[in-house]
């Protein structure tokens, strides 16, 4: 005889469980109470943003008073540590830090409008890098070289500048240490940024219509297998940059009204030029990354977790250099980057860049400086700032 399957507990499983339709009413009701209580938070959300507001307006006038800079690396590392510290979900951690940036740049052009110089044009990476950073309240202007960033900042014209120092995959960024040659008694670094970077590909036509990308060397370099993969006969364009790419796209659709043509570039170019993004995350590798130094005219306060970037050329004799080292290293003083440039002034002289973990004034680090300057004939602190622990 056959006997029923029973469940742990002895009774009889059902073979088929129909689903209880969902009640509409009770939908509609719930739905209700939820809207209902977002519009409350809503205006709970807006009475105390806005009160922040009023205290940053404070802020401002007394940071004026006593001239000092309204913005500051060290406050800003300890509000976003502070806050992501609290943070216990469903929000990222990511997507928390963006809006506390945007609440920051609108208090920002509240104490004092802010004006950002970048690498430009509008659209490149720089540019997004600044505005993950300084969010959407400032002033962006486009200072077309990493040379005129640092002269308008000398210069007072802007406020800072955010200039690529070091690509992940590509490496140390020569035209930024190089101004640093020039700069260096006119400019400091006052913090630093980590973007990660992702191409996207561009276009008002369909996947399967491109024929024309259009892109810089580089980009193509880094997205290399996957063009060779989904367009291997499509023909390649190099230009100045990604969003000089972009930008053609658009002017080709405005001329011709169906444009078979493509770009590798950023989102946010995407967005200024108003060309929708076909495919996103094409690079071939992942986890490609690109420090950027803010760099002003103003020096930053210890924030407890700092780096500072120092140059220097060493005496022309064997063993200078790893005598420069050697300080470091007897101190227990981290390195976390070096390179180096021609010195611009004798051939085969070069001038070496550090980055150190500490600030210029700590004690310890202070001392190190000090013994290794005895080993150079040049030695500058570029400047001392929060070390970036987050990649925006």
């Amino acid at each position: 005889m056959k006997h029923q399957a029973h469940s742990a507990a002895g009774d009889p499983q059902p073979r088929d469980v129909v689903p209880t339709a969902p009640d509409p009413q009770e939908i509609s009701s719930r739905l209700a109470d939820l809207r209902k209580r977002i519009n409350g938070l809503d205006e709970q959300i807006i009475r105390l943003i806005n009160a922040r507001a009023e205290c940053a307006v404070e802020v401002g006038k007394l940071k004026r008073q006593a001239n000092i800079p309204i913005y500051a690396p060290h406050r800003e590392a300890d509000v976003l540590n502070r806050v992501l510290a609290q943070n216990r979900g469903p929000l990222s951690n990511q997507a928390l830090e963006a809006i506390y940036r945007e609440i920051m740049s609108g208090s920002f052009s509240l104490e004092l409008p802010q004006r950002i110089g970048y690498l430009g044009p509008p659209g490149t990476f720089s540019h997004l890098a600044a505005n993950r950073q300084f969010g959407s309240s400032v002033d962006y202007q486009d200072l077309h070289t990493i040379d005129g960033v640092f002269e308008e900042v000398a210069r007072g014209h802007v406020d800072y500048g955010l200039v690529p120092i070091e690509n992940s995959l590509g490496g140390g960024i020569a035209d930024t240490l190089d101004a640093f040659l020039t700069y260096h008694q006119r400019v400091k670094i006052y913090g630093e940024v980590q973007l990660a970077v992702h191409f996207s590909l561009l276009a008002y036509c369909q996947p399967q219509v491109v024929a024309r990308i259009i892109s810089r060397a580089d980009a193509f370099a880094q997205c290399k297998n996957w063009i060779a993969t989904q367009y291997p006969g499509a023909e390649r364009v190099n230009v100045e940059s990604t969003s000089a790419a972009v930008r053609l796209v658009r002017q080709d659709q405005e001329q011709n009204g169906q444009s078979s043509w493509a770009a590798i570039g950023s989102s946010l170019a995407g967005e200024i030029y108003d060309v929708p993004i076909l495919f996103e995350k094409i690079e071939d590798r992942i986890g490609n990354v690109t420090r950027f130094l803010i760099v002003a005219r103003s020096e930053t306060e210890p924030s407890g977790h700092d780096k500072t970037s120092i140059m220097f050329t060493t005496d022309d004799r064997p063993g200078a250099l790893v005598d420069v080292l050697n300080v470091f290293k007897r101190r227990d003083v981290n390195l976390t980057h070096i390179d180096k440039r021609p010195s611009r002034e004798t051939n085969w002289d070069y001038t070496f860049f550090v980055d150190a973990l500490g600030h210029c004034r700590d004690a310890k680090m202070a001392e190190v400086i000090g013994e290794a300057r005895a080993h150079c004939q040049r030695l500058v602190v570029l400047g001392s700032y929060p070390v970036s622990t987050r990649v925006l």
